[in-house]
């Protein structure tokens, strides 16, 4: 059969910062990696392997641990499915841009890949990939019923991808030093996060030096500090959280001007600086680039009380059988929170090869994954997106019950709340145009000396001028 494929040439210069290591859950800083002109031109897609099996290729960056758990998705879709032949191709992800980049210019794109959700709706845009929604039209389902809105990239007439590992910002903490400490547990309701203030207060109660001095004490001494109560949460993964519980984030509601140097945002970078260096309820910027970068490591020993960090530090605790309480992230004014997930797409290629949508719908439904990590023994990728996990019932149990060392039901009940909560969006990168030039090259060094507390976050944000590469968000 033959049909049009977009033969696209694609500029490589890949900027990554992923959190927590974990490859499917990449949440890059929008790489700036984009189609150039499209050309079109004839040919032939080999749908078939020589056995006579429907061929779906597939392409995915992932380590060794990510590559475990996606063949085993793989292989569990082949068993139920005998004359589909799924052709996996796991590639590092330092390389893996550049081979899609080559496919793209050869005309020969897989059927289905991944990409940095950065890119996601700057390839949309440009015709590089293949828009799902006719097909979910076709299928009689909307992304929306199967899936939480922040994995969704969509617009109003375009679906792009349905995230496949997503992941969020959250608040873990280390419940043995609340209770000693008298603090009640923050409530895992999404809607009902502790407020900046009573978050600052409880840090101040949970830090004490080796005197057992609080902040507040005559005596204290910070420089001799035993338990903090909390970290400065720097990264921009998590500051941007922040931000939009202010009404802030990277860019003003137009997409014209910066958020972030508004009083609103400047609020919040402050006020995260201020909790090492006038509070002394964290180690300082120093400090938490050396002896004290192990935030997880150092919240189930016991050295922080309180950490601001994404949902794939869950496995951290819960493969070390650690107890550890959850809970949305605290409030400036609002709750809020972000998601970031890689997108998963579907190149234009595929437009006619319906076993590659099928296996496409197959792979982003948790539940399948939840089945394979339990039947075949490996870690589970990620946190659900599908709503079918969180039915309350028998879904939702086998999710909690992958997590063997711990009960995590406490646990997963916050993630769920956080997951779906309608204040949850998809994070700033994934929209906002020019994100590593604004955010990696410009807005992170110049809160170096923020966090150092070298100037204020008003003289650093303020000093800013970003009008040649502020260009609004992708649609």
């Amino acid at each position: 059969m033959k049909k049009k494929l977009l033969a696209l040439v694609v500029g490589v210069s890949m900027i990554c910062a992923g959190c927590g290591g974990q490859a499917g859950n990449s949440a890059s800083e929008g790489a700036d990696t984009a189609p150039a002109e499209e050309q079109v031109q004839e040919t032939t897609s080999s749908e078939s392997a020589a056995d006579g099996k429907k061929k779906v290729t597939f392409y995915m960056w992932a380590a060794d641990a990510e590559q475990e758990f996606d063949k085993a998705i793989v292989a569990q879709y082949e068993k139920e499915h005998p004359d589909v032949d799924i052709e996996e191709n796991y590639i590092p992800y330092a390389e893996y841009l550049s081979k899609i980049n080559t496919m793209a210019a050869a005309g020969s794109m897989p059927d289905i890949f991944n990409l940095p959700e950065g890119n996601v709706f700057e390839w949309g845009e440009k015709g590089a990939l293949l828009d799902l929604k006719p097909l979910y039209d076709e299928a009689g389902v909307k992304p929306s019923d199967v899936s939480v809105d922040a994995a969704i990239f969509a617009t109003d007439e375009n679906v792009w991808s349905v995230g496949y590992n997503v992941t969020t910002i959250c608040m873990y903490y280390n419940k043995e030093l609340l209770e000693q400490n008298g603090i009640a547990f923050p409530s895992k309701d999404a809607a009902s996060p502790w407020t900046w203030d009573e978050f600052v207060e409880n840090a101040k109660k949970l830090t004490k030096d080796v005197n057992g001095n609080g902040p507040d004490d005559a005596g204290f001494d910070p420089d001799n500090i035993a338990v903090y109560g909390t970290m400065m949460p720097t990264d921009w993964t998590k500051f941007i959280a922040l931000l939009h519980t202010n009404g802030a984030g990277i860019l003003n509601e137009d997409g014209t001007d910066l958020a972030i140097s508004s009083d609103a945002g400047i609020e919040v970078i402050q006020s995260i600086a201020d909790l090492g260096n006038v509070i002394h309820c964290a180690p300082s910027s120093a400090m938490a680039k050396g002896a004290f970068s192990d935030a997880s490591a150092m919240l189930m020993n016991g050295q922080v009380a309180m950490v601001i960090d994404g949902g794939w530090a869950l496995a951290n605790y819960t493969n070390e059988g650690f107890d550890i309480g959850v809970a949305p992230i605290p409030a400036f004014k609002q709750p809020a929170d972000v998601s970031w997930t890689a997108g998963l797409c579907m190149s234009p290629n595929a437009a006619e090869n319906k076993e590659a949508f099928e296996f496409y719908q197959y792979f982003t439904n948790f539940t399948n994954s939840i089945q394979a990590a339990l039947e075949q023994n490996v870690s589970l990728g990620g946190l659900p997106h599908t709503l079918e996990v969180f039915d309350g019932g028998e879904n939702e149990e086998k999710w909690v019950s992958t997590y063997t060392k711990v009960d995590a039901s406490e646990m997963c009940e916050a993630i769920k709340n956080i997951l779906q909560a309608e204040t949850t969006v998809l994070g700033d990168n994934v929209r906002v145009k020019n994100f590593p030039v604004i955010v990696d090259n410009t807005i992170v060094p110049a809160l170096d000396n923020v966090w150092l507390g070298e100037v204020t976050a008003r003289e650093a944000l303020e000093a800013l001028d970003l009008s040649d590469n502020v260009d609004g968000y992708w649609k």
